[in-house]
């Protein structure tokens, strides 16, 4: 066995001191990352979850998260997409690039489940350190421990119960060499049966023992290869076999031999279910303005269609800007517009979110959860607010309108970025234009999303509910339009 080799402390400072040049960045926290990341072995290194890392080690999750990603950009880190399937844990495949994501909808063979591909749900992205500061050495061929550890993800916690059921279930962990075969006598009846799972293939090879008919043969060919496990099932009649598992692949492979009785598995993964640790999503990843700022050109697919479940979508307008332009002239207007942007950035950063594009003087925003987007929303008419303290003595002014929604949505590639497509950001759009100056419209899904409807109670605002139509929207919907400003009250508002 080959020991694990060293850290490569000198390049290892060398990320970190390029990391420092990044000025908004902490160089305390940089240092704190280096300490940690030479404290930690192979396996801790090899698929890391900033969320929990920052939980971990007491960093702030934003920060955590901006550098990590940095990371990636000075070849610290790379990232890895991966799919996993919410049943067994397994890391099904991984991927480099997000166009390399099965579009609809995934196979676990383990499990025989099929999982929908949505980016805020099975897709995990991950940070391993870069190869040319730790070659791992972590062999998923070692034994069943590390088979199991490298393609099992630890961000699914199983009770010591499960896990004792889930090791009694398994008879053999094998690894074979190209062209190895393995031998295995196996006896079965019809209430249980055998599966082969390779888990890098992806594939499996289930034994079940529900013919009629005696079987005349005893023996029982199974074959490996490099599209994976063929047969796919074989029906038996109950008795005993000798089954021959054959390598007729280039490379070497591993296999879980399990025994289990169907009815008895349902029952335990019902009685110790899974415990979901918090792991960044590939949405989340997106959503993330320093992700976006970084890694704005990919070599991505024009065809790239990809669902995300749940998005937060903002867009925000400018009232008083045509005029300014007018009054004003362009120099002037544009300066006071190019400083609204910049601290509508910096809102949307410091709120766990992402600009998606600008559009004249309106923004496109997303965020994760609703909450981020309405506290983003505050904040920037507050910012703005302060920014007309100053431009008003020149006398001039702007005001700022937002709208928020929540749903479903499509990431699509448009001009070498990723976009989103879908009803939600069209409702999104025609919810900004129902918001005044210094006013916010939240559709029904954000305003009843946790801890908004009682942030609008508790900081004194006022809400007036309508139910509006929405220009390519068929029915009418419920929309809530916040109150900032006491001057901007209008209708029967209701708290």
């Amino acid at each position: 066995m080959k020991e694990h080799t060293l850290m490569k402390e000198n390049i290892l400072q060398n990320k970190l001191d390029t990391l420092k040049a990044f000025r908004y960045l902490n160089s305390d926290t940089i240092d704190k990352l280096g300490n940690i990341l030479k404290s930690l072995d192979d396996w801790s290194l090899l698929r890391i979850n900033p969320l929990m890392f920052a939980e971990k080690y007491g960093i702030e999750e934003k920060t955590c998260l901006d550098l990590f990603i940095h990371g990636v950009k000075i070849g610290l880190f790379d990232f890895s997409y991966n799919m996993l399937c919410p049943l067994c844990g397994g890391v099904v495949r991984i991927h480099r690039e997000l166009d390399e994501l099965e579009e609809e909808k995934f196979y676990c063979s383990v499990c025989n489940a099929h999982v929908p591909t949505v980016l805020d749900g099975q897709v995990e992205a991950s940070f391993t350190i870069h190869p040319d500061i730790k070659e791992l050495k972590t062999d998923p061929l070692k034994d069943k421990y590390s088979y199991y550890r490298y393609h099992f993800s630890t961000n699914y916690e199983r009770s010591e119960e499960l896990l004792e059921y889930i090791s009694d279930c398994i008879i053999k962990f094998k690894a074979l060499k190209s062209d190895e075969m393995y031998k295995v006598s196996l006896t079965g009846d019809k209430d249980y049966a055998y599966q082969f799972a390779s888990i890098e293939y992806n594939s499996a090879s289930w034994i079940y023992f529900d013919e009629q008919e005696v079987t005349g043969r005893k023996k029982i060919e199974i074959n490996l290869l490099p599209d994976g496990f063929t047969p796919s099932e074989i029906h038996l009649s109950p008795g005993s076999y000798q089954v021959e598992v054959h390598n007729r692949t280039k490379s070497s492979f591993g296999f879980l031999l399990y025994h289990f009785q169907f009815d008895e598995f349902t029952k335990n993964m019902k009685k110790y279910p899974l415990n979901v640790l918090p792991f960044l999503t590939a949405a989340h990843l997106i959503n993330t303005q320093s992700f976006r700022d970084l890694f704005r050109v990919q070599k991505l697919s024009e065809s790239l269609n990809l669902n995300i479940k749940n998005l937060t979508i903002m867009f925000t307008d400018l009232k008083g800007s045509t005029a300014m332009y007018d009054e004003a002239g362009d120099m002037f207007a544009y300066k006071l517009i190019k400083e609204h942007f910049s601290l509508l950035s910096e809102s949307v950063r410091n709120h766990s979110g992402a600009i998606v594009k600008t559009m004249g003087d309106a923004v496109m925003a997303t965020f994760v959860s609703p909450l981020n987007g309405f506290l983003c929303a505050l904040d920037m008419i507050q910012k703005i607010d302060k920014l007309n303290e100053e431009w008003e003595q020149h006398g001039y002014g702007i005001g700022l309108k937002v709208g928020l929604n929540k749903g479903p949505a499509l990431t699509v590639l448009n001009d070498e970025r990723l976009d989103y497509f879908g009803q939600s950001i069209n409702i999104a759009a025609r919810i900004q234009g129902l918001a005044g100056a210094g006013e916010i419209c939240l559709s029904d899904s954000v305003y009843k999303e946790s801890g908004i409807e009682q942030l609008v109670t508790q900081n004194g605002y006022l809400s007036e509910y309508t139910e509006a139509h929405l220009k390519g929207v068929g029915n009418r919907m419920p929309v809530y339009k916040i109150f900032i400003h006491d001057e901007h009250l209008s209708g029967n508002p209701n708290k």
